[in-house]
């Protein structure tokens, strides 16, 4: 997996870990916490149905750890879609973290 600014791009069918952390409009890292949630969604385009979706609830060291296991993106088609992160805290505020950005899966010799 490769991360350039906000965009990822990944080999389809492999096993990988994001880890997504925040920060506040001041630039100052904000610390993800019990009873908040954090969403990641993969589509095709935005405002599309959804081909991925993880959510974290729980944390580790204040920041959302996503586990993308290779059923998740083996039989998705190799090309660009679209993902953002959302977070949704316990007080009920929702915020859009990571906005829209590109989300490539490159394409795999062997398939298992």
């Amino acid at each position: 997996m490769t991360i350039n600014g906000t965009d990822i791009t990944m080999i389809r069918g492999d096993t990988e870990s994001l880890t997504i952390t925040c920060e506040d409009e001041d630039g100052v890292l904000r610390p993800f916490e019990a009873g908040d949630r954090v969403t990641l969604t993969v589509a095709f385009r935005v405002g599309g149905e959804a081909v991925l979706k993880k959510t974290a609830e729980t944390f580790l060291d204040g920041a959302a750890v996503f586990c993308i296991a290779h059923e998740d993106t083996n039989d998705l088609q190799a090309m660009a879609y679209r993902y953002d992160v959302q977070l949704t805290t316990k007080t009920g505020v929702v915020k859009t973290i990571i906005p829209p950005s590109e989300f490539r899966l490159e394409g795999d010799v062997t398939r298992e």
